[in-house]
């Protein structure tokens, strides 16, 4: 057993004693109520997750290799039949993912990992070996550590130069053709239209959140964009769900929509954000049944009786019998759904961001 502090020992001298001591087991970080993990078989590294944060699921439908709906069935499966099993192996076996796809998926979910981990200087860590293998994920899907203790450092080292913040607002100035663009600059530059916020852009590209604002900190430097003049106002959505990766893709969908998501994870707290705020929308991800009564409960608040509500309904819902029932008034909408299906109805609800 391998463990410490954050504040003693940094988090690269642990993976540099994992790897090049070819060690197999998971070496676990926590920070207050984030948890991560890094599963090392032989030194290399086979997986890394971290609650809450970025997950494999948001990753494909970043990517473009699951849908929405795709993900979503997956997720569902998982919930009802199988919990143990992967999403990515879960993919696979449903064809939704052929193997190249999973590579990339997997490589791209170890690199964000890392990126988010090894900016971390508090926390502890502790790393229990196996001799067995670490995950189940198939053998020859692993990494090396060290390249990609690599690549991450120098991306961090990029950011350390400038980003801007989430929710800064840019328009296109000046010629494109007359700058040294960076790699990926031209796609960020496409996104940029005065009006989206840089969540809202980073949301639309399969590039990783972080680096999309250093771009856009990089074009800004160039003069090939600039702060937009006008203040936009960006609707205020609360998501309550208690799901890590129902909470991470409904976040992406909401930012789809040019809205701020805001990710309530238990009921209480929900009701207490609804209170002290005005949001203009709230989804609520009906896991077990119980999102009416809470609705109930948001409907008794000060201003909150005409609140749109969207209620996420799990498969199988009896539409004719919910109709009959009396319910506070909300939308509704069946898992599996599709984000276009999503986007109209959240869109309609909050309408468009106004400059």
């Amino acid at each position: 057993m391998i463990e410490g502090s954050l504040r003693n020992v940094p988090l690269t001298d642990v993976f540099q004693v994992v790897a090049t001591s070819q060690k197999s087991g998971a070496l676990t970080i926590t920070r207050g109520r984030t948890r991560a993990r890094v599963h090392f078989a032989m030194g290399r590294i086979h997986y890394a997750h971290v609650s809450p944060g970025v997950n494999l699921g948001e990753i494909l439908v970043r990517m473009e290799l699951l849908t929405v709906a795709e993900l979503l069935e997956l997720l569902l499966k998982q919930q009802r039949e199988s919990a143990g099993l992967p999403l990515a192996l879960a993919a696979v076996g449903a064809g939704y993912l052929d193997d190249d796809g999973l590579r990339a998926g997997l490589e791209r979910q170890v690199f964000e990992v890392l990126t988010e981990l090894l900016t971390w200087r508090s926390g502890n860590f502790s790393f229990g070996e196996s001799s067995d293998r670490a995950t189940q994920l198939p053998v020859e899907h692993s990494f090396d550590a060290m390249s990609l203790l690599m690549q991450v450092a120098q991306q961090i080292a990029n950011y350390e130069e400038g980003a801007v913040s989430q929710g800064a607002v840019y328009r296109q100035a000046g010629d494109p053709t007359e700058a040294q663009m960076p790699v990926n600059g031209w796609e960020v530059l496409a996104t940029v239209d005065g009006r989206r916020s840089a969540a809202s852009i980073a949301a639309e590209l399969e590039l990783p959140e972080r680096q999309v604002y250093h771009l856009l900190h990089k074009l800004e430097q160039l003069g090939v964009v600039e702060p937009s003049p006008f203040r936009v106002e960006e609707s205020l959505v609360p998501v309550l769900t208690p799901s890590n990766a129902h909470a991470r893709l409904l976040r992406l969908l909401v930012l789809r929509c040019r809205a701020v998501p805001r990710i309530e994870t238990q009921q209480s707290s929900a009701l207490t954000f609804l209170a002290e705020n005005h949001p203009r929308a709230l989804i609520v991800d009906d896991h077990d049944g119980s999102a009416w009564q809470f609705l109930r409960e948001v409907r008794r608040l000060p201003g909150k009786s005409h609140l749109p509500v969207v209620i996420l309904t799990p498969p199988g819902t009896d539409m004719g019998v919910l109709a009959k029932m009396r319910r506070p008034r909300a939308l509704t909408l069946a898992k599996p759904f599709r984000e276009l299906e999503f986007q109209q109805l959240v869109t309609r609800m909050v309408g468009a961001p106004t400059a």
